[in-house]
């Protein structure tokens, strides 16, 4: 607690306020005193949220579940206007230390201490998952050690369960190093994700560290996603707790009945499954709502949490196959802007591919240790790739030198090179933010915001002077000046992809249809100038993850979650054929210069050409450790990159083809 600082309210709605009790990434919070004279928690919304109307839709309707919290061990909600300017809520003020505090100042609780914590946070959590609320943001500065017992506070950021079409698709609420793995992915978190950060919570208490912290945001990620918390030091029984609240799989969690009812019951977890091959692509917007972490930005960017990577978060897949991949018919439809459809043709059988191809060579660089986007310039001579790091390295093709690092790029979540080679785009996140770089020097020419969230996809026009910027609308950026030149409302969709046609006329975009709703799981065609809609592709039934016209321009490859890759006709809106990969998610998809292929990047840790007019499968390119997220051709198509892995990977695999 702290004294009112000179620009802080004095009275909020009918409430007199004293003093700061903290703050975190959705507001501050004051001590108060009610009409009646008694003490609250004031929340005041930030600005940045409360100007935006979808923030305040979600939170009135969250507040309204809030209210219906009861419960020994939650702080009750009193009072909330959510029109108010800004918006404010109010709960009981609960007198004592925070459990960060009392850590901090007399070090980790012994086993009957955490034991007793467990058992007073999984009934507080159990009265809030009752009223249909998930916390998303417990963490030890939100649990209050009072005399009589804990106590949860901040619904802040609850999510109610049936809310979701009133939140932005995939944004990440809450604080890193206590986030659950599906919340970091940035999926609608149930109650085992507040079962995941309880054991987080345990574990501080029982240690007096966070059980996945780490120098950096993305490394937490990284320890949060892949490695096992070292909880060795604590007894068994609740070192099996605690294990057991931490398990990657939600569905392998304790219950919160279990954890009040039979603590000492509960067994340490089996070994998490091998990872999976299918492993459904999604779009992770890059934004957060709470982060209380700061994350590293370019350097001449506003400061800002780190964002959730689209490609770079999704789980490894399981070991490299050979399986033979065989087209399929499906029932397929296009429609048009008219309306009108037309089924697909079918696609013709393809055999088995007589061998394959391993790696013809590597690239990597120095403390790199994640890459999960790639691009290579149009004479073939350099290879830039980026990703987790907040880093994009530029490698000579030849010979596998590194040109040049350019630090402090953000979460890489996309990159295109301009036609003549000169510059190199790249999107970071939180506030999503558009930069072009000098590809000679690595100087900084352009950083714009690019909108609330970064981009999940970039594609410079042939003429080099616009670029096509996608997430969650799609945009068309002045590539001098950054300046955003069009829009069009995709309706919160996530994007996966975007790419100009050869001619520039056409600006295709990969939506992945979360809320079940149009534009769906489709791809959306625009005109390249203005942005106006000129038709759409219907047929996939999974996100889709990569979008690429053929050199000619008349055909158009989109690759998706729902291990298919589709070829369409442009000029006749049909889709011509359907290739499939197995058990294997496609997650992007290119044409061969020559137009005669079409490349896959799949989970399987491969990566799958076919035949473009005839579906049969040429040639199965394996070796990389990792599942391909993004690949990129060299203009004579004999070489093909590869980049991805949520583990740490900081390699890119080059094959002869």
């Amino acid at each position: 607690m702290e004294p009112l600082h000179p620009g802080d309210p004095r009275r909020i709605g009918p409430y007199e306020l004293e003093a700061r009790l903290g703050a975190g990434g959705m507001g501050q919070v004051f001590l108060g005193v009610s009409p009646g004279a008694r003490s609250v928690a004031v929340k005041v919304i930030r600005a940045e949220h409360a100007e935006d109307e979808r923030f305040r839709r979600r939170f009135a309707r969250e507040v309204e579940a809030a209210r219906r919290v009861g419960g020994f061990h939650t702080a009750q909600v009193v009072d909330a206007d959510p029109e108010a300017d800004p918006p404010w809520l109010v709960t009981a003020f609960i007198p004592g230390p925070s459990l960060r505090e009392v850590v901090a100042e007399r070090g980790p609780l012994d086993a009957d201490a955490v034991r007793a914590l467990a058992a007073g946070l999984a009934e507080g959590l159990t009265a809030i998952h009752a009223c249909g609320l998930v916390h998303r943001d417990l963490k030890p500065g939100n649990v209050i050690m009072a005399a009589d017992g804990p106590r949860i506070i901040d619904f802040g950021v609850a999510l109610a369960t049936d809310a979701t079409a009133l939140t932005s698709h995939n944004v990440v609420v809450g604080t890193y190093a206590y986030m659950s793995p599906e919340q970091v992915l940035g999926d609608v978190p149930g109650p085992p994700g507040d079962v995941f950060a309880l054991g987080c919570v345990l574990a501080y208490a029982a240690t007096g560290g966070g059980p996945f912290d780490a120098t950096s945001i993305p490394a937490i990620v990284h320890r949060v996603l892949h490695e096992e918390p070292d909880l060795s030091a604590l007894p068994a029984d609740l070192r099996n707790m605690i294990a057991a609240c931490l398990a990657k799989d939600p569905g392998r969690r304790p219950t919160l009945d279990t954890l009040i009812k039979a603590p000492r019951s509960i067994e340490a977890p089996a070994p998490e499954p091998a990872d999976s091959p299918d492993d459904t692509a999604r779009t992770h917007v890059n934004a957060t709502l709470a982060a209380t972490r700061p994350g590293e930005v370019p350097a001449a960017a506003p400061s800002g949490p780190a964002p959730v990577g689209r490609r770079a978060l999704l789980i490894g897949a399981g070991a490299v196959t050979a399986a033979a991949v065989v087209g399929v018919p499906a029932a397929m439809f296009l429609t048009r802007g008219d309306g009108e459809a037309k089924a697909a043709a079918p696609p013709a059988p393809a055999p088995r591919p007589q061998g394959l191809v391993s790696p013809s060579g590597s690239l990597s660089a120095g403390e790199v240790k994640a890459l999960n986007e790639v691009a290579i310039t149009a004479d073939g001579r350099t290879i830039a790739a980026g990703g987790l790091d907040s880093t994009i390295t530029l490698w000579d093709v030849a010979s596998g030198r590194v040109l040049r690092t350019i630090q402090k790029t953000g979460w890489v979540s996309a990159l295109a090179f301009s036609p003549d080679g000169r510059s190199l785009a790249s999107s970071c996140s939180t506030p999503g933010l558009l930069l072009i770089w000098d590809a000679a020097t690595g100087r900084i020419k352009v950083n714009v915001r690019s909108g609330e969230f970064g981009l999940n996809s970039l594609a410079y026009s042939p003429d080099g002077r616009t670029i096509a910027g996608a997430n969650p609308d799609a945009q068309l950026f002045d590539a001098a000046t950054g300046g955003r030149l069009r829009s069009f409302d995709l309706r919160n969709s996530g994007v996966n992809a975007v790419a100009y046609s050869p001619d520039g006329r056409l600006v295709a975009v990969g939506v992945d249809g979360y809320y079940e709703k149009p534009p769906g799981r489709t791809v959306q065609l625009f005109d390249g100038r203005t942005l106006r809609k000129r038709g759409q592709f219907v047929g996939h039934t999974a996100a889709l993850t990569g979008v690429a016209f053929s050199p000619d321009g008349k055909r158009l490859a989109s690759s998706g979650a729902d291990k298919t890759v589709r070829i369409w006709d442009v000029a006749s809106r049909r889709a011509v054929r359907v290739l499939t990969a197995g058990e294997a998610t496609v997650r992007d998809a290119k044409f061969s210069p020559d137009g005669t292929s079409v490349v896959a990047a799949c989970s399987d840790r491969t990566i799958r050409i076919w035949n473009a007019d005839t579906g049969a499968l040429t040639a199965t390119l394996v070796g990389h450790a990792q599942p391909v997220e993004r690949i990129a051709l060299t203009p004579d198509g004999r070489t093909v990159a590869g980049v991805g892995g949520g583990k740490a990977d900081g390699t890119v695999t080059l094959w002869k083809v």
